[in-house]
């Protein structure tokens, strides 16, 4: 489910998958993942956990850079 904060309206969900199925990989199969920019109007974006692409539409908070580390 794919809610944007400041007017919380639903944008996207996915529907299909096991419970088992990780959180990135249930997320490569919504509408979002494949055409944000039809979803997410200009200037806007969405918070998400670090399973989930870091993306200028989708801002992972603490996500560690490749080859890197948090401090």
């Amino acid at each position: 489910l794919i809610v944007l904060p400041h007017h919380l309206l639903v944008m996207d969900y996915g529907l299909g998958h096991p419970g088992s199925v990780h959180d990135a990989w249930a997320f490569q199969g919504t509408c979002i993942a494949s055409n944000p920019m039809q979803l997410i109007p200009c200037d806007h974006w969405t918070w998400a956990d670090s399973a989930y692409p870091s993306e200028t539409w989708c801002v992972v908070p603490f996500k560690k850079p490749k080859g890197g580390r948090l401090s």
